[in-house]
């Protein structure tokens, strides 16, 4: 049986394996490299960021349908926080878009989650220019659902 934290930690691994590659290169702009240091399975809290570039996945809800007797449809809708801070505000918005069409591509190029789940997309995003009033932190929230075969 596959739980929520298998199906979040598999995203994570993607996400910490594949994001650099997906990422567009910015003239004059430096990427940070990201590892599983960047991200994390929790609720953002710009406060405490331990890099300059974090991804903060949050799970959300979950709707469950009968497919058999022995399995369910679990379709989980998961927030990923996409916050880039530490830099002209111009940058950061440079920035925090590029890994946010990275992340598309992501999940557009890999919709099972490398087989993992059935389907994986994003179904919209939202721009903030600042975070916790501060100019110096920026911020893209993308929501995904997340859909896999949930065996008794």
């Amino acid at each position: 049986m596959k739980t929520e934290m298998q199906v979040l930690e598999k995203l994570r691994t993607l996400m910490a394996r594949d994001l650099d590659s997906l990422r567009d290169s910015i003239e004059g702009i430096t990427f940070d490299a990201i590892t599983p240091d960047n991200i994390t399975i929790d609720f953002p809290d710009p406060d405490n960021m331990r890099k300059s570039v974090m991804f903060f996945i949050q799970p959300d809800y979950e709707a469950l349908e009968s497919l058999s007797f022995s399995s369910d449809l679990a379709s989980m809708n998961a927030t990923v926080f996409i916050l880039c801070k530490g830099e002209a505000n111009a940058t950061l918005i440079k920035k925090v878009f590029a890994y946010f069409n990275a992340l598309f591509s992501l999940l557009g190029s890999n919709k099972t989650l490398d087989g993992f789940v059935d389907a994986a997309r994003l179904v919209s995003m939202d721009y903030y220019p600042a975070v916790t009033a501060s100019k110096n932190i920026v911020a893209i929230e993308t929501a995904l659902e997340i859909q896999w075969a949930k065996e008794y």
